[in-house]
């Protein structure tokens, strides 16, 4: 909690640059570079002066602020405590993003996985049309060889048709035993 606090500036202050140095650990020239680039931006005070808003600090500086070393310990406890949930909820956010991306990982392994036994499937059964039309064209001698052959490519053809099926029945099933919630994401 307190090294949440010591980074957490009061709400709508404005620091000088000599302040920005202190709070930044960045030298006086450092930030007055910064600011004649464009990277960080100010505003002037009723006399002038270049001031720069805490927001832009951390916008353009982030875990580098730590505005206990300007402010002292008096910054508010009600912005420690947001400012530790906000990075409780962003952990547990990155968590979840990283469970789902193991999870599609794994999916993506898993049909890959699939496809790779449909596709051997059929070429086995592409292997075994070819020898039995092979056989067929030695074996027969007579005109009879075209019905053999129109027999035997539409025996293939069921077969093929039949492993197809169960392949595809399979992968339903498996779809379908997974719970309702991650069917819905996917």
């Amino acid at each position: 909690m307190t090294d949440q606090k010591a980074n957490t500036p009061k709400q709508t202050t404005k620091y000088s640059i000599t302040a920005a140095h202190r709070i930044t650990g960045k030298s006086r020239t450092t930030i007055q570079k910064h600011i004649k680039k464009g990277k960080l931006s100010y505003t002037e005070d009723d006399d002038g002066n270049k001031v720069i808003d805490a927001s832009e600090l951390m916008r353009v500086y982030g875990d580098e602020c730590d505005f206990s070393r300007e402010e002292g310990d008096d910054a508010p406890e009600e912005v420690a405590d947001v400012s530790g949930s906000v990075r409780t909820e962003l952990h547990t956010l990155r968590e979840k993003l990283n469970t789902l991306a193991e999870e599609r990982r794994r999916e993506r392994d898993q049909l890959q996985a699939q496809i790779d036994h449909l596709q051997e499937t059929l070429k086995l059964a592409q292997e075994g049309s070819n020898r039995a039309l092979l056989l067929l064209e030695n074996r027969s001698g007579g005109g009879e060889w075209r019905e053999a052959i129109a027999k035997l490519e539409k025996q293939l053809e069921d077969r093929e048709d039949k492993a197809i099926t169960k392949a595809k029945e399979e992968t339903r099933r498996e779809f379908l035993s997974k719970p309702w919630w991650r069917l819905l994401r996917g």
